[in-house]
């Protein structure tokens, strides 16, 4: 199986790059546990597709303890015809100054796995979707306010996703 590339681009992930006729872009991001989605890009794509933010509610109202042991877990939200937003349950509650880094690199693996394992084998099921070319166009989800080390973050994607066959975009945000 032929790897996947990577490529870094300046720009805003909430506004894919697509590269190919058929390009179906998939924006996975890390979320917290705790029902918040009020900075950063977790922000900026709740305000771009409301959509995502309900996904999110409704997975947190879904469990008797709300998002607190869904860690590891993603939902994902279909915002147009060609672009599918994952939220990564990968971050255990905010930054604080008892919670330096609340990245939890275990729950991202997982998520990620999700999304290769999961995620893209739906797509590969339904009629719609099949001639598409899954791409992840991400931002460096959990290094930010995650307090996560992206270096090591780059590890996992070489792992679950470029090994694998899937490219990979990632965006390096440059403000308008």
């Amino acid at each position: 199986m032929a790897k996947g590339m990577l490529r870094v681009v300046e720009g805003d992930v909430t506004d894919p790059q697509f590269t190919k006729e058929g390009e179906m872009a998939i924006i996975p991001h890390c979320c917290n546990n705790v029902g918040v989605m009020e900075a950063g890009v977790a922000l900026a794509l709740r305000n771009k597709w409301p959509a995502v933010y309900d996904r999110y509610k409704a997975m947190e109202a879904d469990s008797s303890d709300g998002l607190k042991n869904r860690l590891g877990e993603n939902c994902n939200e279909i915002v147009e015809k060609n672009i599918i937003v994952v939220n990564m349950i990968g971050q255990d509650g905010t930054v604080s100054a008892d919670n330096l880094t609340p990245v939890k690199y275990w729950a991202l693996q997982k998520c990620m796995k999700g999304i290769r394992v999961s995620l893209m084998a739906t797509l590969h099921m339904h009629l719609k979707y099949r001639n598409m070319t899954p791409v992840i166009h991400t931002c460096k989800f959990g290094s930010d306010l995650a307090g996560g080390n992206w270096d090591f973050i780059l590890e996992f994607i070489r792992e679950q996703w470029l090994e694998y066959g899937i490219d990979v975009v990632v965006y390096e945000f440059v403000p308008k």
